[in-house]
């Protein structure tokens, strides 16, 4: 039982160690919810008519690059909805987006679209 022990301790602790020297190597963009935080204008992403006519559905990741003044100089969808229209509509409203100057350079956004109302 001491050996499994160990065994199972040494496994976790490598895989901690990796995962934490990945993370130190990586700079990846702030947590959305930080990042929202920062956002001094922030508009909601709209439902064209044709997609709520259709019931159209979907979840993606758009990403926002932005400027030291805090103005958004482009979006891309890193994760489409599987849908174009959603997909256009997530891009058009957050590259509205404004935030404190000199806070992000780039924020990944989770979208989802499930009825009425998308949810970010």
């Amino acid at each position: 039982m001491f050996a499994f022990s160990s065994m199972f301790f040494a496994v976790v602790a490598i895989a901690l160690f990796s995962a934490v020297a990945a993370f130190a190597q990586a700079t990846p963009p702030p947590a959305f919810s930080r990042a929202k935080a920062l956002a001094i204008y922030a508009p909601r992403p709209g439902i064209p008519l044709e997609a709520r006519v259709k019931h159209l559905r979907g979840a993606g990741v758009c990403m926002v690059y932005v400027r030291p003044d805090g103005i958004v100089s482009r979006a891309e969808m890193l994760q489409s909805t599987g849908q174009p229209i959603l997909d256009k509509a997530s891009i058009d409203a957050f590259s509205k987006w404004r935030f404190k100057p000199g806070t992000v350079t780039k924020v990944k956004i989770p979208i989802r679209y499930t009825g009425n109302y998308p949810k970010y």
